[in-house]
């Protein structure tokens, strides 16, 4: 009896089966982001020479060299981290085209802990993610404001060594306008906001106060944060460090009940509100990490256009899922292997008969 030839063409199926894993994995690290910035709402000015266009950056928290776990796999996570940190921001910069690009805080995890040369190194890593070099940024103005994994605050002391080490790595004013906005850092873990000596009223809309906090403010009220409204009389506050997104609005005389607007993937229209009417707003930024523990990630826009505020978050896609995909990926590409051996095996074995069996 004649055992039959092995028919099939194993390496064409093999170059089917690479042409597409090359397809998916093309997808998921390339085309997945694109098509992701089609959910993204678009926010247009009605008079763009007296508008601002500001695109909010909230707890990147760059991976460290040493609390990695395991930490053999240090290497490649700071390396899968800064790329989609990299990936997702210079799409949302494209979308947004800012005036103003604002970094409010967290924006290392072991800042804290670092040695100055440790320090430098994640300062240099930063830049290289989110230091875009077009001639159109060239004249994009950048805001860093420091978090606690920055300068500490909670896990461990902030210390003046820590505070100057940040202000020389990011030297800018604490106080600075942009048309008829004005921008003021208050640092929450130092309980310092910046000198201002004149009068001003809330409802004065002819130059619009922003006040930019890593710790939110509203949300967490305390003595401190009562000194800075009644001192500075924003309209608008941007904060971040809760890793998700917010609206709180207050009363902006009585300060005593708090309205609380979640913002998420499926409720993330964009919001339009009247600054310097009678509510106070605080606008809490997302992480825009997806090592935070959270798969609402993302950046903010807003726009400010004389008291008029619109604002909307830039989700992100989640990395977790994509790494999920590619175990699974990974398990087919090892099962295929396993099972085309094994067929080669097959094969081989049925020559060798069928040669045999042809002898006599």
């Amino acid at each position: 009896m004649r055992l039959t030839r092995c028919s099939l063409k194993p390496r064409s199926y093999s170059l089917y089966f690479w042409i597409s894993i090359t397809i998916i994995i093309l997808y998921m690290e390339y085309f997945s982001y694109i098509l992701n910035t089609f959910n993204w709402h678009s926010v247009k000015c009605t008079d763009r020479p007296k508008c601002a266009r500001i695109l909010l950056v909230a707890d990147p928290q760059i991976i460290g060299n040493k609390n990695e776990a395991p930490h053999f796999l240090t290497p490649f996570t700071i390396f899968d981290s800064d790329r989609y940190l990299h990936v997702t921001y210079q799409l949302a910069f494209e979308f947004v085209r800012p005036d103003i690009v604002i970094f409010l805080g967290d924006l290392m995890d072991e800042g804290h802990t670092a040695s100055d040369i440790e320090f430098n190194n994640y300062v240099r890593r930063l830049f290289n993610i989110f230091l875009i070099h077009t001639d159109a940024a060239m004249y994009v103005k950048h805001v860093w404001l420091p978090g606690d994994n920055d300068i500490g605050g909670e896990d461990t002391v902030v210390t003046q060594q820590k505070v100057r080490r940040f202000e020389r790595a990011f030297t800018q004013p604490s106080i600075f306008s942009h048309h008829n906005i004005t921008f003021f850092k208050i640092n929450r873990l130092t309980n310092n906001i910046p000198v201002y000596k004149k009068n001003r009223e809330f409802y004065d809309t002819s130059e619009i106060f922003v006040g930019l906090s890593h710790v939110p403010m509203m949300f967490k009220p305390s003595i401190f944060v009562d000194k800075v409204i009644s001192k500075m009389l924003p309209q608008l506050l941007f904060s971040a460090h809760e890793h998700k997104s917010m609206i709180i609005s207050t009363d902006a005389l009585l300060r005593h009940d708090f309205h609380i607007v979640p913002v998420t993937p499926d409720n993330n229209q964009p919001y339009e509100y009247t600054l310097g009417a009678r509510e106070m707003f605080e606008i809490l930024i997302p992480t825009c990490s997806y090592r935070m523990g959270t798969d609402k990630i993302g950046y903010g826009l807003a726009v400010i256009e004389g008291d008029n505020l619109k604002f909307t978050v830039l989700w992100s896609p989640s990395r977790f899922n994509q790494l999920t995909n590619y175990l699974i990926l990974l398990c087919v590409i090892v099962i295929y292997i396993v099972t085309f051996r094994c067929y080669k095996m097959l094969c081989r074995r049925s020559r060798k008969i069928q040669r045999h069996s042809d002898y006599f």
